[in-house]
């Protein structure tokens, strides 16, 4: 079981590192990674403005994250609980892969994402622009 532990604990926190660093950089700078979608396509991908809500969210500003991105702003809190779980289950019992329910589950959101995507570039409420 430590050994798993280890084996998920050693990335999880290399990645939040390089989070937090790209997050300070980027404060620091101004600079940011630019999206290729909008930058040869002019058109909003589902993970434009992600970048920016985690910035909200590290700052407990919740308005100005969710105004980001909605989508995966409301997504967040699912993509959390699936992942504790399946740390979890690695960690406790070595158990990997995804269940049938989680994998439809997945794709449900991948479609909702999508949707979301059209409707952003569709409609350009400004709520949906990041």
């Amino acid at each position: 079981m430590k050994k798993r532990f280890i084996q998920v604990a050693k990335p999880t926190a290399g990645f939040l590192a390089i989070g937090f660093a790209y997050m300070i950089f980027s404060e620091l700078t101004g600079l940011a990674l630019f999206c290729p979608f909008w930058t040869f396509l002019h058109i909003y991908c589902p993970g434009c403005g992600v970048s920016r809500m985690l910035t909200h969210l590290a700052h407990l500003e919740f308005f100005e994250a969710f105004s980001s991105n909605c989508a995966l702003f409301c997504l967040l809190p699912l993509f959390a609980a699936v992942m504790i779980r399946h740390v979890y289950l690695f960690v406790r019992y070595g158990k990997k892969g995804f269940s049938r329910a989680e994998t439809i589950g997945t794709w449900i959101i991948v479609g909702i994402l999508l949707a979301f995507a059209v409707v952003r570039n569709l409609w350009r409420i400004d709520i949906l622009i990041p």
